[in-house]
């Protein structure tokens, strides 16, 4: 992230800071940096957007990057990296490149990941695929999944099971009890 609200100078061009205590209604954009560390209702767009723990978003949020550690809600797209810090909440409809969230952060909504940017961004360290070599008659090799789910129905003493299911897979399974909290896999 490329600032702050403390290395943030009043003379500085292109950034923006709602400051504790103000509420901004209506539509707000910088060409470098907005800092929120009080209210916005509306639209907000920036390269970089920084909301502090007291800030607040409630709008439509398109940026580069983002760096939550108050609350944002409703429709929000991050091109690049969106980092949700342990006192953070983002909800509503979220589109990212790529996501980090420490401990205790909240994502609630329909999460989408921008398969543009995670393509273009593996396209440099890409390596070619190793060859795959199949006996004639030989069982299928279990996948990862395969394995995982295996090991879990396994397990002794569990009050209910959790599949996992990869892209494209068949198997869904209802909401299940592990370990005591409550979990759901795709519907």
């Amino acid at each position: 992230m490329a600032k702050n609200a403390m290395d943030f100078r009043p003379e500085e061009e292109n950034v923006a800071y709602i400051g504790a205590g103000v509420t901004f209604k209506g539509e707000i954009s910088a060409s470098d940096l907005i800092i929120v560390d009080g209210a916005i209702e509306g639209d907000v767009s920036a390269r970089v957007i920084q909301v502090g723990q007291g800030g607040v978003i409630r709008g439509k949020v398109s940026a580069t990057e983002a760096d939550v550690s108050g609350w944002i809600s409703d429709h929000i797209e991050i091109k690049q990296l969106l980092v949700v810090r342990a006192t953070g909440r983002v909800e509503g409809k979220i589109t990212y490149g790529e996501i980090e969230l420490e401990k205790g952060a909240v994502i609630a909504g329909e999460l989408t990941a921008i398969e543009d940017y995670r393509a273009a961004k593996a396209a440099p360290a890409a390596k070619p695929a190793a060859e795959r070599v199949e006996i004639a008659g030989a069982p299928p090799k279990p996948s990862s999944i395969d394995r995982i789910n295996e090991a879990v129905r396994g397990a002794k003493g569990a009050k209910g099971a959790l599949y996992l299911a990869a892209a494209g897979d068949e198997k869904r399974v209802a909401t299940r009890t592990l370990l005591g909290r409550k979990t759901s896999s795709g519907g």
